[in-house]
């Protein structure tokens, strides 16, 4: 059953205790989208909370493991402890850092081609034209400098080839906050079509859902809840 990274935005409430009945509430409309959720897997360390922050008892959505990680870190909480700022700028430092390492590895090597040029050339066979896309020397170097595993359609590898180093940075910041799916606090759920529209190599359709996301959260007041969760997809 595939997973998928799902933001849960909810209308002000005080009782942490409510907290889970409320998400269970606001995802029951789309039982052919969300099977199952959780707060305390794989995403449980995805917020950064304002380093200013004094939340009160329970105020926190933290897994063990997340505060092994780091004490600011959390799955869920009230939007104006939240620090979106901060969680785009390591985003984007990671990027840079990636791009910078890249370009010096790969001077020498002529530039690799991107992957529509692969489709084109396997228009039947998405899987071997991406196979053939990671295969190319200027990629293979990837791993040397401690790039994360290419992952479908979320990897990076293809905006290494086809953007600049202020566009690849810029496409870091904008992924760092919203996830794969956001829920609104008025029950609309939005989808970033990236992982179901696989042709769709230029990311317009995944940049008007981080345009919308980020600008959404970025608007919500500050006694609104945002959660992290880790949904199973239905079907």
């Amino acid at each position: 059953m595939t997973s998928r990274h799902t933001l849960v935005c909810l209308p002000p409430l005080d009782d942490p205790q409510q907290w889970a009945e409320a998400i269970d509430d606001a995802v029951e409309p789309y039982p052919d989208d969300i099977y199952t959720w959780s707060a305390f897997e794989r995403y449980d360390s995805h917020f950064v909370t304002r380093p200013d922050a004094k939340p009160g008892p329970g105020a926190l959505v933290q897994s063990p493991r997340a505060r092994q990680v780091s004490p600011l870190r959390c799955s869920g909480s009230r939007r104006d402890l939240l620090d979106f700022d901060t969680m785009r700028a390591e985003r984007a430092g990671q990027a840079s850092r990636l791009y910078s390492a890249w370009e010096s590895a790969t001077a020498t090597m002529p530039a690799a081609h991107p992957l529509s040029v692969f489709r084109h050339r396997h228009p039947e066979n998405p899987y071997r034209a991406r196979q053939e896309f990671h295969a190319q020397p200027q990629l293979q170097v990837l791993a040397d400098l401690g790039a994360p595993p290419a992952q479908g359609r979320h990897d990076v590898t293809d905006a290494l080839v086809t953007l600049d180093q202020e566009a690849f940075v810029e496409r870091a910041r904008q992924r760092a906050v919203p996830g794969d799916l956001l829920l609104t606090d008025d029950g609309v759920l939005h989808i970033n079509p990236a992982f179901l529209n696989a042709d769709d190599d230029a990311g317009t359709g995944s940049a008007r859902y981080l345009a919308l996301a980020n600008s959404y959260l970025d608007g919500l007041p500050p006694d609104y809840l945002v959660f992290s969760l880790n949904v199973r997809l239905a079907g």
